[in-house]
C-alpha cells in the first residue's frame, strides 16, 4: 500500500508540475552551464549502473534564453530515462554544439540502452504513454521534456532503434 500511495503522489506531482503555470525567468544563460550541472548531478547514478558518461561539450558558451530550472528539469528527465535504458550498463554521450547557420545550440542525448520499439515512437511524447512496466514510471517525464524545449522557442527529435539505443535532439534558438 505504501509504494501505491508513493506511486500516486509521484503522479500528481507529475501532473502539477505538466499543468502549473508557474512564473518562468527567461534569461540569458550557457546551455553547457546548465548541462555539467546536470551531469553533475547524475555521474553517481552512472557509476553504480557502470555507465560510461562521454560528454563533448562545445567548447565556446552555448548562449539562450530560458530558465534554468525548466532547461535542468528536462535534461535530467532525458538523462534519467537513459539511465533507466541501461540496467545492465552502456554509454551516454551528451553532446553540444552551436550551428551557426541556423543560430541554434543543439543538445544530443544518446544512450546505448534497449531502444524503443518503432510503433512507440508516434506516442512518445504524449501525456501519460510510457514504455516502462509495473507502474514504474507516469508517462510525464518525455511530454514535459517536449513542452519545455517547446516553450523556450526550441525543437526536439527522437530517434531510437530496438537494441541499439536512443538518441533525442533538442535545438534551442541562440542569443
Amino acid at each position: 500500500m505504501s509504494k501505491e500511495l508513493e506511486r500516486c503522489g509521484n503522479i500528481v506531482s507529475g501532473l502539477l508540475s505538466f499543468s502549473r503555470e508557474s512564473t518562468i525567468e527567461y534569461n540569458i544563460l550557457d546551455l553547457n552551464e546548465v548541462l555539467e550541472a546536470v551531469l553533475t548531478l547524475t555521474q553517481h547514478k552512472m557509476k553504480l549502473q557502470n555507465i560510461q558518461l562521454i560528454a563533448k561539450l562545445s567548447p565556446k558558451p552555448l548562449f539562450a534564453k530560458g530558465d534554468a530550472n525548466q532547461l535542468q528539469q528536462c535534461f535530467l528527465n532525458l538523462i534519467f530515462n537513459a539511465i533507466s535504458a541501461m540496467p545492465n550498463g552502456g554509454e551516454l554521450h551528451v553532446i553540444s554544439k552551436q550551428d551557426k547557420a541556423q543560430k541554434k545550440a543543439c543538445i544530443e542525448i544518446r544512450d546505448t540502452g534497449y531502444g524503443i520499439p518503432e510503433e512507440t515512437l508516434d506516442h512518445i511524447f504524449d501525456p501519460f504513454f510510457t514504455t516502462k512496466e509495473g507502474g514504474e514510471a507516469t508517462g510525464l517525464g518525455l511530454s514535459i521534456v517536449y513542452g519545455i524545449t517547446k516553450n523556450h522557442g526550441g525543437n526536439i527529435k527522437l530517434t531510437s532503434k530496438v537494441g541499439e539505443g536512443t538518441s533525442v535532439v533538442l535545438d534551442f534558438p541562440t542569443h
